[in-house]
Parts: structure tokens; C-alpha cells; sequence
């Protein structure tokens, strides 16, 4: 079976893409495409109704309202927001245009061919890896100006800088891979070493010695234009043995005007970009965003330019996206699962109102644990809550037959969960109910008191623990869930009385999805114990920044804030394993799922098929599972 990869992630972005638990608008990747029609088989790839139909226009035209249950931020630059929707913005904006190192659809990373005049891979004799990379001529912005190799050297200077870093609430979406980047990124120097401006057509990267051999290195040669001119006015990028810098007027304070003013800056309106599509606008009240067609973009990695002349991201709910769907004020809902919408949308396939595609999950629901805060920062104690959830019973009501449940850091559709499916059932613990186990763990744990500090006996409600400064802490989760959201009621239908039984108290708190995100980056005061959400895999499925120690890693990347010695050690192993070494790869990918089955950062909830429901003016549009709406659309035209 050829190697398949997953969801394909932002310039220079490896992270996990997160989404609320049972939201039909999850921006995940998945791959080969199932139709499921019970709980423990998933059956054949399946895509109706996307039938050519008539001629393809040869200029854009129409519109297409996409809908979602993740709202739309009001953030359009890498850098802030990791939700769904905002991550569909940067692929269309930047991305998915001129990258030099593009993501196809048979899932590979390949050399972008409408960007990339030549390129040169030299081994260094330190152990290092330059990439060297010129540029097409003739590309520009989608206002005309001319794009240059400056403009992706500045890419690379801008976002590792400490100028960037030092604006609010930015989290930096590169990488530390590149020769000299911890001296550049700390204001020892001005100067990135592994980062050169060749000519002006042409730039070159130096990774490492220790980051290598690297399982994708040829993304480790990926830039994307940002324009100097917007960002930083004035400035201009200069190259010299040490490295390139950018000189002129370039502080914190000229960034925090050009990038971060509310009302003009690039973050909130970038109106100079090179993807498929540009900004038009955004509305911060409905959530509403609005992207128009780039009438610059010579095209993508297979020179095709986008032929729908507007997108529309719209915030729908669970409960009325299929009705919004029939009434035509939606066209296009992406990834829903569960088996209420799904089978809403295929009583509108069957009446001919709408269309569909489906294919299998690149990820999967879950229970996500902050393994930074006390209680849950105990292995026991996530184990206890495992045990004490139906997983099937769960998969069964929620996906009505469209899903399965999972046991560790994989969803149906990967290729190494495919071959190794066997391996998968017989050798990872499935967490099956046991409540006296549950007891166990606790009871090992020290949760032995009650709240009066004698010993814990049945009928004695919350358990407690003797703390090392001599207090008593109560066996409570606090549990942060979201509004109108079909696995939150699931989940509390069940948990309360679940944990009751273990001596456990649930504490659970409602919130919206972006005050939900905000906690679990650790950006407010209040962190929860454990959050209902979702998970997406990338492309580069790199799971060893996932669950790296490392503290400037925590949040964007180790979204479980764990640290973890078995986890960063199984997951780290896999970085090196070429490419090509597919048995390799999988021996390593067994180690970290098994130990990841053990630590139990999340608790897999199910892993889903997703459905597509489109409007049946929507043709061409063939999503697949590596291939969701972000990139189908490119290849998709309406036919009023």
C-alpha cells in the first residue's frame, strides 16, 4: 500500500489541529473515504453527486457559503488561532499559493512546480542540510507587486523574530530547525545564519545537523512570500556569511501598528497576500468571513486556479446546519459526523436536494486532559476516568454506526492503523468497563480519605488525599464542555453518576469554543482538567513535537501540556527513520502507540466517518480523505 500522510499543515506549522467534540465543521484531514453502516465494519469509499454536469466555466463565478460549528476568528495571520476555520483561512490565503514544497492530493510533498525554477539539496560536511531553492519569475501579490526571493526570506525572518515574539498573544508557528535560529530568535544577533538570500531570485535554508535525518526534511525547505512592504514599510532584507537580516526601521512597536492594530493590521486585515484567494472582509459580530478569488494566482502545484468566485465561512449549529442546508442559506457543509446529521443529510441526497461525499477520519473525538494540572496530571487518574466510560455504547449513540472506537493516538483512515488493525485490537488496552479497576487505580493513587480526612469508605461520597502540605484535596474534575453540542450532552448523561460511583465529583462548565481554547493554551487564569474536543492529523504526522518536554512546545504543540519521558522518548524515535523506511517506521509507531495507550493523555472517544453535504451547484468538488474542502475546492466551479 503506498504511504499515505495526513492533513497538510501551514508554512513551517506542525501542529494538531483542534476542534470542538462532535462539530461538523471540523478543518481536518482524513484519508481513504469508507461508507459505514455499522459500529464494527466500515465499508467502501463512497462519493455521490459531484458529477461534472454540463461546462466548467473558464473564468470564476458564483458564490459558495461554507458552514461551520467553529467560529471564524477574527485572526487571519498564522501565529494566533489554531481553530478550524481560521486554519481554512491561512491555507487559502497563503498556503496553498506559492509554498515552494506543496502537499498533492496522492499524498506527498513534492516541490511546487508553478513556484520553484530549480532547487539543490547539499549535505554539509558538519552534518547539516542546506536547500536551496530559485524562484519562478512573473509572480506576484494579488495587487500586482512583484514577488522575489526577499519575500520569502523575510517570511523566515519575521515570524522567528524576537520583534514578532514580543506582540501579544503570538505564538510562533516556525520551527527551530534552521542553523543559528536559537541566537537570531533571542536578539543575540541580527543576523539568521541558516537562512540566506542568494540572489534575488533565490534563498537558501540550512537545517541542522541534530535535526536530521528527518522523516519529511523536504519540508524543512518550505517558505512562503510575505510581503515586506505591508509588514514591515521600509525595510528591505540584506545577506552577508552571517546570515540575512532585515534592515531598517524593524521593532516590536512598528509590528504592533502593521500586524496588531484592531482596525488595519495585517493579522486582522491582510489584504496583500498570494494564495488562491484574498480577504475581503470579516465580520466580528456574526463571525462571518468573506474570501474573493486572487485574480493574480497563476495557480497551484498542478496549475490550477480556483474557479468559484467567493467563499462565505458562516457559523451554523449542530442542530439547524442540515435545515440551513435545505433552505440554501449554507452550500456546503464539511466533515459532519454523528448519526442524527449524518442521516439528516442523507434524507437531502435522497430527495435530491443536495449532494454528498464520505470518507474515514484522520483523528478522532475525545477527552482531552490538561496533564499539567492536579488531579489529572496522574496517569491513575485518567485511567480511572477511562475505565469508567462505555466507549462503544458511546460510539454506537453518537455515530450511529458510523464509527468505531479507538484505543490510542491514530484514527481509522491513517495507512499504519489500516495494515495494523489486528495489531491495533489485540495489543492496546481497550479501557473496557471496569469499575473495580477504576477503584484500584484510585486507592493506588492515595485517594483513600474522606472529606474528614478518616478512611475512605464506600457510600462516603468524594474521595480525598492527603497533599504534602498536610491538606486535604477533593477527587474533583473540572470538566469544560461547549454549548449545543450533541457529544457534551452525550458525555453528560453519562459521566456524573459514573464518577460518582468511583468517588469522583464532576465539575462541568459550559463555554463557548473560543473561551474553551483560550484555557487550554493557557492564555487565561482558569485551566480545566479536561476538555471535550477533537483531534486532526497532519500530513507530516510528527508526533514528536506533540509530546515534546521541551516548554516552549506547550500549547500550540503538546496541546496536553504533558510531560512525560516514555511519551517524548517512543515519539522522538520516529523522527529519524527515513522516508523510505517504511518497516522501520511502523516498529517505531508501534512503541509510541502502545505507550501512549498506557499514558492516556487523551481518552479517544471514537473515530468517525465524515460527511460532505454539498448544494447540487457545486460540481467538481471530489473531496477524498486527504483532500478536504480547503484543497477540493480549488478544483470545484459552480453551475447555477
Amino acid at each position: 500500500m503506498k504511504k499515505k500522510l495526513l492533513s497538510l499543515f501551514l508554512a513551517s506549522a506542525m501542529v494538531v489541529s483542534m476542534a470542538a467534540c462532535g462539530n461538523n465543521g471540523v478543518t481536518t484531514n482524513n484519508a481513504p473515504e469508507n461508507t459505514g453502516s455499522t459500529n464494527e465494519e466500515v465499508g467502501d469509499s463512497s462519493q455521490e453527486g459531484s458529477e461534472q454536469g454540463g461546462t466548467k466555466p473558464t473564468t470564476p463565478s458564483g458564490q459558495l457559503v461554507i458552514g461551520s460549528v467553529t467560529d471564524l476568528k477574527s485572526d487571519f495571520l498564522p501565529g494566533w488561532s489554531n481553530d478550524a476555520q481560521n486554519q481554512a483561512c491561512y491555507l487559502l490565503l497563503y498556503e496553498q499559493g506559492y509554498s515552494t514544497v506543496q502537499f498533492t492530493k496522492e499524498g506527498e510533498f513534492v516541490y511546487n512546480p508553478t513556484v520553484v525554477k530549480s532547487h539543490e539539496e547539499t549535505e554539509n560536511p558538519d552534518g547539516s542540510k542546506t536547500f536551496t531553492i530559485t524562484i519562478q519569475d512573473g509572480l506576484t501579490y494579488n495587487e500586482g507587486t512583484p514577488i522575489t526571493a526577499r519575500d520569502y526570506v523575510f517570511q523566515a525572518l519575521l515570524v522567528n523574530s524576537p520583534e514578532m515574539g514580543a506582540i501579544d498573544g503570538y505564538t510562533n508557528t516556525s520551527d527551530s530547525v534552521y542553523v543559528g535560529y536559537e541566537e537570531y530568535s533571542t536578539s543575540q544577533t541580527k543576523n539568521f545564519k541558516g537562512v540566506r538570500l542568494v540572489d534575488d531570485m533565490t534563498y537558501s535554508v540550512t537545517v541542522k545537523a541534530d535535526e536530521l535525518p528527518f522523516h519529511y526534511d523536504l519540508y524543512y525547505a518550505n517558505l512562503i512570500p510575505y510581503p515586506i512592504s505591508v509588514i514591515a514599510p521600509g525595510c528591505t532584507v540584506e545577506d552577508s556569511e552571517d546570515g540575512a537580516s532585515i534592515t531598517g526601521e524593524f521593532t516590536s512597536d512598528v509590528l504592533q501598528e502593521t500586524v496588531n492594530n484592531p482596525q488595519t493590521g495585517y493579522r486582522y486585515r491582510p489584504l496583500v497576500t498570494a494564495g488562491p484567494y484574498q480577504f475581503e472582509s470579516y465580520d466580528t459580530t456574526t463571525k462571518e468571513g468573506v474570501l474573493t478569488v486572487n485574480p493574480a494566482f497563476l495557480g497551484d502545484y498542478k496549475g490550477v486556479k480556483p474557479l468559484i468566485e467567493k467563499i462565505i465561512l458562516k457559523t451554523v449549529t449542530s442542530a439547524t446546519s442540515i435545515d440551513e442546508l435545505r433552505a440554501g442559506t449554507v452550500d456546503l457543509l464539511s466533515g459532519i459526523s454523528g448519526g442524527t446529521e449524518i442521516n439528516g443529510g442523507l434524507d437531502l441526497v435522497d430527495e435530491g436536494i443536495a449532494q454528498k461525499a464520505d470518507y474515514l477520519r484522520a483523528g478522532y473525538g475525545k477527552i482531552a486532559f490538561d496533564c499539567s494540572v492536579f488531579p489529572v496530571d496522574s496517569v491513575n487518574v485518567r485511567q480511572a476516568i477511562s475505565y469508567i466510560i462505555d466507549k462503544d455504547e458511546f460510539v454506537r449513540q453518537y455515530t450511529g454506526g458510523y464509527g468505531k472506537t479507538v484505543y490510542s493516538f491514530y484514527g481509522l483512515s491513517q495507512w499504519e492503523a489500516v495494515e495494523n488493525a489486528d495489531w491495533l485490537e489485540s495489543e492496546l488496552n481497550h479501557y473496557d468497563v471496569d469499575v473495580e479497576k477504576a477503584k484500584s487505580l484510585l486507592t493506588e493513587d492515595g485517594w483513600t480519605l474522606n472529606k474528614d480526612g478518616g478512611e475512605y469508605k464506600e457510600g462516603d461520597g468524594t474521595r480525598y488525599k492527603r497533599l504534602e502540605d498536610g491538606s486535604l484535596a477533593s477527587l474533583t474534575i473540572n470538566w469544560a464542555n461547549t454549548p449545543n453540542n450533541p457529544v457534551s450532552t452525550l458525555l453528560s448523561s453519562v459521566l456524573p453518576d459514573a464518577m460518582t460511583e468511583i468517588g469522583m465529583e464532576l465539575n462541568p462548565t459550559t463555554i463557548e469554543f473560543g473561551v474553551l481554547t483560550e484555557s487550554l493554551m493557557h492564555r487565561t487564569d482558569v485551566q480545566y482538567h479536561m476538555y471535550n474536543l477533537a483531534t486532526g492529523f497532519t500530513s507530516a504526522h510528527s508526533p514528536w513535537y506533540y509530546f515534546s518536554m521541551d516548554d516552549d512546545r506547550m500549547g500550540l504543540y503538546n496541546q496536553n501540556w504533558i510531560k512525560d519521558e516514555d511519551l517524548a522518548r517512543t515519539s522522538w524515535a520516529m523522527k529519524s527513520i527515513p522516508y523510505e523506511d517504511k518497516e522501520g517506521w511502523v516498529e517505531a509507531w508501534k512503541e509510541f502507540i502502545k505507550t501512549w495507550n498506557e499514558k492516556l493523555p487523551d481518552i479517544p472517544l471514537y473515530s468517525d466517518q465524515y460527511h460532505d453535504f454539498f448544494t447540487n451547484k457545486l460540481k467538481g468538488y471530489e473531496p477524498d480523505g486527504l483532500w478536504d474542502w480547503r484543497y477540493a475546492i480549488i478544483d470545484a466551479y459552480i453551475q447555477e
